[in-house]
Parts: structure tokens; sequence; C-alpha cells
């Protein structure tokens, strides 16, 4: 929402704590296209306070390492993008924008570009394929055995929970 004020995106929220008013009455109310906007906010200033609410309108730039820890973040913690983009105190949007490079470029993707003017179209060359540092490969094999560890820690826990209920299952068939 960082077309609208900071103080306008407070006084939603303080109208929709009141308990007075939903979210989607909010968006009819003001005119707002979409309620997830709303929602966006109320959920951010429940988590981190109305302060949190406050444009932001420095332009950062973020590192690889940055990148990728909001990645791994997002895929070991299976919360969604708008909580993870919370927690770190950035825009769901870039959080997206992350994952999507990442899934489509792999770590290279993530690296930072080269600021400034762009060529003009005659001189601009061919797209090629990012090519991955060692660095890069490394770091992008260890998200991937993370992430593989995750997904067998889990399977794990859901074997143990039905050996548990299976067994609980059949020590309550002997009592009967």
């Amino acid at each position: 929402m960082t077309k609208y004020s900071s103080e306008f995106k407070v006084k939603l929220v303080n109208e929709y704590l009141e308990g007075q008013i939903s979210i989607l009455g909010l968006a009819k109310k003001y005119g707002i296209p979409s309620k997830s906007p709303i929602y966006n906010s109320v959920h951010q200033a429940e988590t981190n306070g109305l302060n949190s609410l406050k444009n932001k309108r420095s332009h950062k730039e973020y590192s690889q390492d940055f990148k990728l820890s909001v990645i791994e973040y997002y895929k070991l913690h299976e919360i969604s993008r708008l909580d993870t983009a919370i927690h770190f105190k950035i825009s769901p949007s870039q959080v997206s924008s992350w994952i999507y490079i990442y899934n489509h470029y792999g770590v290279a993707g993530l690296r930072r570009r080269p600021r400034g003017r762009r060529p003009l179209m005659a001189r601009r060359k061919k797209k090629t394929h990012l090519s991955s540092s060692k660095e890069e490969k490394y770091k992008q094999e260890i998200l991937d055995l993370k992430s593989k560890l995750h997904d067998t820690e889990m399977d794990r826990d859901i074997l143990k929970a039905l050996k548990a209920l299976r067994e609980n299952n059949h020590s309550s068939r002997k009592q009967k």
C-alpha cells in the first residue's frame, strides 16, 4: 500500500481494530479496489506495531546472502510470503520477486546488477544464460540440501506419528 500515506494506513488500521468495520467495508468506504493492501497493513501492524507502517522512500539494495536467507526462511518455515516479508521488514512483492528469480535462475539470478544507464537497443547483446560462480553453485547446493533435509525430517515425523497412532489403535483393541 505504498501509494497511500502513512497517516492513511494508520487511520485504516485503527478503524479496523476498533471493530466497527470489516476490511472489505473499509475498501468500499475509501474506494480501494482490493482488500489485500488493507489486510497486509493490518497484519503488519499487528505483528510489528503501527510504526512499521511508515513509508520507506529510500531505495535499498540487498546483498545476495540476504536474499538467500529470506528464501531459505520462506522455504524452511513453510509460512506465507507476507509473513516472511513482515519478519524481514521488507515488501511482500520483493519476497515474491526473489522467490521467482531463484526458482527460474537459481542463486546466480540473485546477484546484484550493475546500476546506471542501459546500452542502446542496437548495441544490446543477446541475453545469455547466467553462469554461476563456484561460490554460487555451493550456495545453491547448500540451500537444496537444507530443503531436502527439511522434507526428510517432515516425512520422518509423519511416519513417527502414524506409528504412534497405529500402536494406540492396536492397544485400544486389545483392551476391548
